[in-house]
């Protein structure tokens, strides 16, 4: 992370260092909150808050990922710092989004992608998955009773290359030590991928990792709820996600993360506060009416809604937002 990043980061914390949030900035998330507007899970805050929050459900989910994700029955599991400090005073550290321990012991740090790195995606994933062995075994303890690591990462482009391969890019890969004769290694590590667009058909012992990646990508999307919720193979583990997240989508601190990350700067920025300053500065002119209009786009161009919910939030009616909506298409 630059250093420009890290003091924003600073800045942002108050003398408790919790998050000092500005007030404009708390206010909307206040409103979203309240109005359980659709909150995306694709940003590393929010994901982190869904499955580290103390929440039954949420631990359930935790659970529920895991088991999908590793292929192993998940019985407990619990979310730990997600600090790794380097051996060497001069290492580098690194910091996961979700590292968490289950079972007997076995460590799992899950990773939210959204775009390519400038940096080898590959050999970062490698570094975070020895790093993460590595601190797997206690003094004095033998290497065979190391537990199995796994270091998943959700992603959303084509790592691979296979775009232009037969048959396109793949829903999964697993990575582990091989012998150049194909033969296993060691099996105690292992970097697992799962591409959150799900391209195309998977295999049935990996269809519950899928639905997981479909709702942690289209959560906001009430066609993905509608049709997740209709799979009967996976009620069960849809009504949990569905009541974790919308704890979670009506806590104004997670609004307040996910309006103040990096990737939704711009939008709370140039977006709804944006509109709600002009609103002020120039309500007499253009009147509450084009207010609100204004707040509509900006909500629909972030896609921070439907319509129906738009409509709530704004106070303008339905028909008037599906116009809109439908005019940016």
């Amino acid at each position: 992370m630059h250093s420009n990043h890290k003091n924003k980061r600073r800045s942002q914390r108050g003398k408790s260092g919790k998050p000092a949030f500005p007030k404009e900035l708390m206010d909307l998330a206040a409103r979203m909150a309240a109005q359980r507007m659709p909150l995306p899970l694709k940003d590393d805050a929010t994901f982190k808050m869904f499955l580290s929050d103390p929440a039954p459900e949420s631990n359930a989910c935790l659970r529920s990922i895991l088991t999908a994700m590793t292929g192993r029955e998940v019985t407990t599991a619990k979310v730990k710092n997600s600090e790794l400090v380097s051996e060497m005073p001069k290492g580098k550290m690194s910091r996961l989004d979700v590292n968490c321990e289950f079972n007997d012991g076995q460590k799992a740090d899950i990773e939210l992608q959204l775009t390519k790195a400038d940096d080898d995606q590959k050999l970062r994933s490698l570094f975070y998955a020895c790093k993460l062995y590595a601190g797997s075994l206690k003094k004095g303890k033998q290497y065979k009773t190391a537990p199995s690591v796994y270091q998943i990462f959700l992603i959303d482009f084509d790592l691979f290359g296979e775009d232009g391969e037969p048959g396109g890019r793949r829903f999964y890969h697993r990575a582990m030590m091989r012998l150049d004769d194909g033969v296993v290694f060691a099996d105690r590590l292992q970097i697992l991928f799962f591409d959150l667009k799900v391209p195309g058909e998977v295999q049935k012992d990996l269809k519950n990792a899928a639905n997981w990646c479909k709702f942690i990508a289209g959560c906001t999307d009430p066609n993905v709820l509608d049709k997740l919720g209709k799979d009967a193979s996976w009620k069960e583990e849809y009504k949990v996600a569905l009541k974790a997240y919308m704890k979670i989508a009506a806590e104004e601190r997670a609004w307040a993360y996910h309006l103040s990350t990096d990737r939704a700067e711009a939008d709370y920025r140039n977006g709804l506060i944006l509109a709600e300053e002009r609103g002020r500065e120039d309500g007499e002119k253009k009147g509450r009416k084009e207010t609100r209009l204004e707040t509509a786009r900006n909500m629909l161009a972030m896609g921070l809604g439907t319509p129906v919910q738009i409509a709530q939030v704004t106070g303008l009616p339905r028909a008037e937002v599906e116009k809109l909506a439908a005019g940016q298409k």
